[in-house]
């Protein structure tokens, strides 16, 4: 025999998933939580089948949550899946199930009979209400709104009468609701033992001594008696000239001529109604009452009177009957009983019953008492009175009747009042009343619960600390008297040094990395015992927003960008959420959020116009915040003659600017040609003179006694730079090459000097982003001096790195146009806005490293020994309104009129 090695494992859920009640619908959790490695992975399975996630049903963490539970998808077992990335190990834990609770509306049906049309001979009606759900719901029944003492899915009516004509309807209630059939029947009951014409007489036209035959039936339940009348005389057998046969028909055997010209033959029925059920009166001792008895409908007259124990009530006394009316002058104790109204005529006798009950003041048998209940039993009060007829009980709470509907109260017959599992809240002052129609008694008594030892409320069995903070965790219990509160750790370790705990809340004066594990707080009594919460406390950093959106208007068609970063630890996750409505990123979408949070809106329309709300969690919370976006459709101005005077002002400019430059030109001629002809006259001075320090004058540049040699060598020095130069700046264009097929335009920003400018997505360009949101500038110009200043710009980024800069990330140079990738930012889209603005409007937006200083969204503070008149200069160049900044010729006057000793 081979013994079995069984080796304990080392992976325990700390949590498993239990078996919970869930409305259709409604939200839910299965909660999962192992105790174990941190390289753990875990999944559910339904059935044993892997469950996918989707909108409605997902992972969370290793949880199970439900957005709305549903009773077809989600029946069945579920298992949490724990496995080891390290060891392999695999745990599973035990099954659970939702027992979803529903409830669905249906419509009314007739079983019985099978039509409609089969009504009429119906001996009983079967109607079934089709309202279902889980747990089975109670059934009510109504006609004409009236609730029937019917509580079946299935109603039966017989003994069929015209009173049970109507409009019937059912409604249904369980835990998920109460709802009402969609569809009501109506049905119309005929009297059968009202006799119906089925053949009528009709007249006729016969010979003199011809024999004529009238025909004449009825249908009722049971048969009616037929009778024939000749001129308001009864037809007899005994007559020569006519004759009654079963068949209700009329035979003539003869026809004199005085009977066909003034003979008139009726045919009738003899019957009597029936009169009804029994009938309840109740009256209050020493008062005159009066009851009436109605003749039922009957062929001929019926006569009526009143009997009490099979003998006619007397004519007169203080008990008597006249016209069909009872009368009671006045009533007394000993008129209860049974009196019955008798209806007779030549088809029968018909019968209708009255209880009477005098009623007497109740008088009590058992009065309420106060009563202590323990919390979670059930507890009675008891209230019985006697009189006649029989009180009618009611219990009121906070002056508010007490009903049995909803609620965890149960009222008996005798008048006993059973609360079923007594609340702390239950403790109230209770009132019995007990009425009849000759008076009334009550009675008070109150309840007293004995609290239980329980938490109040149990605490979280996961909560996040925050980290370098104050934290605290509550722990507060009641019972009949104060219990004693006491945190310790899980482990058996004992609590931080920094750690306190007073009136059940344990406190962090300063909560660290190790203060995370599990925790247990105990509540304990001396008479009740002790009861314990367990705690996992997980050590994190809260979510705040370093980014939020801000109200954004666009044009239609145009490229939103709404920012939203944030901070936490975990690294919270962001997600965005239009009208209620979670928005979905996908390749296809034209909703794209960017690694960072950020969502960017490709060609927007009016219907894009709403709030936004961004939404960053991580375990230890939640927090939102939202913008609003405007989309406008884009103004189309005509052209006015304002414009035209305005281009005709621009040439004008354009015009005065190239003869002050072609002015300038002449100017700097003649100086050099006036600077040689001096220069050659000194010369024949010195020359004369004989051996005066020769000076040289090159290009109008006075060379102080430098010799020329060393001048030529200069120049050919600072010929050679440019060549070491280049070198290096191709030595740092093959470390920023960056492939243009990575590349994915997102949308166009504009037009600037070099080419188009957009916004695009680079993908693989920061090291620790899969793809990142950039500014690219394209070199489309071919004219040489644009082709230079975008040389120079690559060099200058290329030599910056700061943080508040920026950055130049790519160059691609492997065909026309070139490109330069430069770091996105807010302040990067607004400065090429504005730069493309100021073009417009021929104003200057000043442009430092790649920054847009605009008015109310950055100011730069000024540098050390900055003039003022500098500062102030800056400060016009940061106006919102292009008009307000200086121009170019007002920053060069200011710049020159500054003092020789500054270093502007």
């Amino acid at each position: 025999v081979i013994p079995s090695i069984l080796s304990a494992s080392s992976l325990q859920f700390s949590e498993e998933p239990q078996s919970q009640d869930a409305l259709h619908g409604r939200s839910a959790i299965l909660r999962c939580e192992l105790s174990g490695p941190e390289d753990m992975r875990f999944w559910w399975t339904q059935d044993g089948r892997r469950v996918q996630d989707s909108n409605r049903r997902f992972q969370e963490g290793s949880n199970l949550k439900f957005t709305a539970v549903d009773r077809h998808a989600d029946t069945g077992s579920f298992q949490c899946v724990a496995s080891s990335s390290s060891t392999g190990e695999t745990v599973t834990s035990a099954n659970a199930s939702i027992n979803i609770k529903w409830l669905e509306r249906g419509p009314i049906t007739m079983n019985e009979p099978a039509s409609e049309a089969e009504l009429e001979e119906a001996e009983r009606i079967v109607l079934q209400c089709h309202i279902d759900g889980h747990p089975r719901p109670s059934s009510k029944w109504f006609k004409d709104g009236a609730q029937l003492d019917r509580k079946d899915r299935i109603l039966t009516l017989t003994n069929l009468s015209t009173g049970d004509s109507g409009i019937y309807s059912c409604c249904a209630q369980n835990a998920a609701g109460k709802v009402c059939s969609n569809h009501n029947i109506t049905l119309n009951i005929f009297d059968k033992s009202v006799p119906r014409v089925l053949v009528a007489p009709v007249d006729q036209v016969v010979l003199r001594n011809e024999e004529a035959v009238f025909h004449c039936q009825f249908r009722a339940k049971p048969p009616p008696l037929i009778e024939w009348f000749h001129d308001a005389e009864p037809v007899l057998n005994k007559s020569r000239t006519v004759c009654l046969i079963p068949s209700s028909s009329l035979f003539a055997l003869r026809v004199s001529k005085r009977s066909a010209h003034v003979a008139a033959v009726v045919c009738v029925s003899v019957e009597i109604a029936d009169m009804g059920e029994r009938l309840w009166r109740v009256f209050s001792a020493g008062r005159g009452e009066r009851v009436r008895c109605d003749p039922p409908r009957g062929q001929p007259e019926p006569q009526v009177w009143w009997e009490r124990a099979g003998a006619r009530v007397a004519s007169e006394g203080r008990v008597h009957q006249r016209d069909g009316d009872l009368i009671f002058s006045p009533t007394d104790r000993s008129d209860s009983g049974v009196y019955t109204c008798v209806a007779r005529n030549t088809a029968g006798q018909k019968q209708q019953e009255l209880v009477v009950t005098v009623a007497t003041s109740p008088e009590w048998i058992v009065q309420p008492q106060d009563t202590h209940v323990e919390e979670g039993q059930p507890g009675f009060l008891h209230c019985h009175a006697r009189s006649t007829p029989e009180p009618r009980v009611t219990w009121y709470r906070k002056s508010v009747p007490i009903t049995e509907e909803g609620s965890r109260y149960k009222l008996f017959s005798n008048g006993t009042l059973r609360i079923n599992s007594a609340e702390v809240n239950d403790a109230q002052t209770y009132s019995c009343v007990c009425v009849t129609q000759a008076g009334s008694l009550s009675a008070h008594a109150r309840i007293h619960i004995l609290e239980k030892l329980k938490f109040t409320p149990v605490p979280q069995p996961s909560q996040c600390l925050q980290l370098d903070r104050e934290s605290s965790v509550s722990c507060v219990a009641k019972a009949r008297e104060t219990p004693i509160m006491h945190w310790s750790r899980a482990d058996g370790a004992d609590l931080p040094s920094h750690a306190s705990q007073m009136n059940g809340a344990l406190r962090f004066s300063t909560v660290t990395r190790a203060d995370g594990g599990n925790y247990t707080c105990v509540a304990s009594s001396s008479v009740q015992g002790e009861i314990r919460a367990h705690v996992h406390l997980t050590v994190g950093v809260h979510v705040e927003f370093k980014l939020e959106p801000e109200q954004t208007t666009v044009y239609q068609g145009h490229t939103a960008v709404l920012h939203c970063q944030a901070s936490g630890d975990p690294q919270p996750y962001v997600q965005w959420m239009l009208k209620d409505k979670l928005l979905s990123s996908s390749s296809s979408s034209r909703f794209q959020k960017m690694p960072n949070g950020s969502l960017v809106i490709s060609n927007v329309t009016t219907e894009d116009t709403g709030v936004y709300t961004c939404i960053a969690g991580n375990t230890c919370n939640i927090r939102d915040t939202a913008a609003q976006l405007y989309v406008v459709e884009k103004p189309v101005h005509p052209r006015s003659e304002d414009e035209d005077k305005s281009q005709f002002k621009m040439f004008q400019t354009i015009a005065l600017s190239v003869a002050v430059a072609v002015a300038y030109i002449i100017a700097v001629l003649g100086l050099m040609f006036y600077c040689k002809q001096r220069r050659k006259s000194k010369r024949l001075q010195k020359n004369r003179a004989g051996g005066e320090p020769e000076t040289e004058c090159l290009n109008g540049v006075q060379l102080n006694g430098h010799r020329v040699s060393e001048i030529h060598e200069e120049v050919a020095l600072s010929s050679m730079r440019p060549s070491a130069d280049s070198e290096k700046q191709q030595s740092c264009g093959d470390e920023l090459h960056f492939p243009r097929a990575h590349l994915q335009t997102i949308t166009s920003l504009g037009r600037g000097v070099f080419g188009e400018v957009f916004l695009a997505k680079a993908r693989a360009i920061e090291e620790t982003e899969p793809e990142t949101l950039v500014l690219v500038k394209s070199l489309e110009s071919r004219e040489e001096t644009h082709r230079s200043e975008f040389r120079r710009e690559l060099e200058m980024f290329s030599k910056l790195n700061h943080a508040h800069v920026v950055r130049l990330l790519g160059i691609c140079r492997e065909t026309q146009p070139h490109y330069m990738i430069l770091e996105y930012v807010d302040l990067v889209l607004n400065t090429f806005k504005c730069f493309i603005n100021s073009m417009q409007q021929s104003r200057l937006c000043l442009n430092v490293f790649g920054l847009c200083l605009q008015a109310g969204t950055l100011r730069l503070s000024p540098p050390v020994n900055c003039p003022a008149h500098v500062c102030s200069l800056m400060s016009h160049c940061w106006a919102s309104s292009p008009k307000e900044r200086p121009t170019f010729s007002e920053i060069l006057q200011i710049l020159t009129d500054s003092p020789a000793d500054t270093k502007v």
